[in-house]
């Protein structure tokens, strides 16, 4: 496996309602819920007219009334963009780390999952991460947009839903997506035992690769995962263009705010 396959396939995954691929240069477009799905991720920088590349962008971006956000990937040499972006005011956003492994030869335990349409299961995903599900109606809607084979997974513990998470399957790629567990249920290894039910899915449901996205200071979430076999792939990280809080849409700042731990 590559770092630029498991890249594509965690794009495809998790979709954006608007997506073009300019000779490496991906812009997506989501209503504003998680940059990853609103900025330009930059898979094959090129050599040819950066600067104008980068104007083009922040035009565009500033007609949907969003701030233009790049996505620069540690597998490229992105020292020019670098440099033209902080002489255009950018500042350093999140910094996150693709951790993968590959499955066979892997044994997980087995889980069985309740069969659950998105809107069931996005109520227990606000519960458990205590957030409204009324801002979620993106999220709800970027889901259904799946083409993938998607598993809704939760953790029953004593009749109660303990931990929750998304796995998404693209070609023989599993993504694992938005895993959380209730505070009062933390450090007691369930979602490690989550992650391992949604492993042995994957399997069974012919993946040969896993991979995950992680903030890089998110320490817990690193060492679960390597303890469940992943190891390092990449990294990645956001600039951002400062302008002011006017030439940004009210639905932008909302799910901004909302979403602002989103990678």
């Amino acid at each position: 496996m590559s770092d630029i396959q498991i890249e594509m396939a965690s794009l495809n995954s998790w979709p954006a309602f608007k997506q073009v691929d300019d000779n490496g240069w991906i812009s997506r477009f989501a209503d504003g819920y998680t940059k990853r799905s609103n900025s330009v991720t930059i898979l094959r920088p090129g050599t040819v007219s950066v600067e104008n590349k980068i104007i083009h962008y922040e035009r565009l971006y500033k007609t949907k009334g969003q701030p233009c956000i790049f996505r620069l990937l540690s597998f490229n040499d992105n020292t020019e963009i670098e440099f033209i972006l902080n002489s255009r005011n950018y500042t350093k956003g999140d910094h996150s780390l693709v951790l993968s492994q590959e499955l066979k030869n892997n044994e997980f335990q087995s889980l069985y999952f309740d069969s659950m349409v998105v809107d069931e299961w996005m109520k227990h995903y606000c519960k458990l991460s205590d957030k409204k599900l009324k801002s979620h109606s993106t999220h709800i809607k970027m889901i259904n947009n799946i083409k993938g084979k998607c598993l809704l997974a939760v953790l029953r513990k004593n009749q109660n839903i303990v931990s929750c998470g998304l796995g998404i399957i693209s070609d023989v790629f599993f993504g694992i997506f938005d895993i959380v567990t209730a505070p009062q249920y933390r450090n007691k290894g369930y979602g490690y035992e989550l992650i391992h039910g949604m492993l042995n899915w994957s399997i069974k449901n012919h993946a040969s690769v896993a991979y995950v996205q992680v903030l890089a200071e998110n320490t817990p979430a690193i060492r679960l995962y390597k303890k469940l076999g992943f190891e390092h792939s990449y990294e990645y990280h956001y600039k951002i263009k400062n302008c002011p809080i006017s030439e940004l849409s009210r639905n932008w700042r909302k799910a901004n705010r909302l979403c602002r731990a989103n990678l």
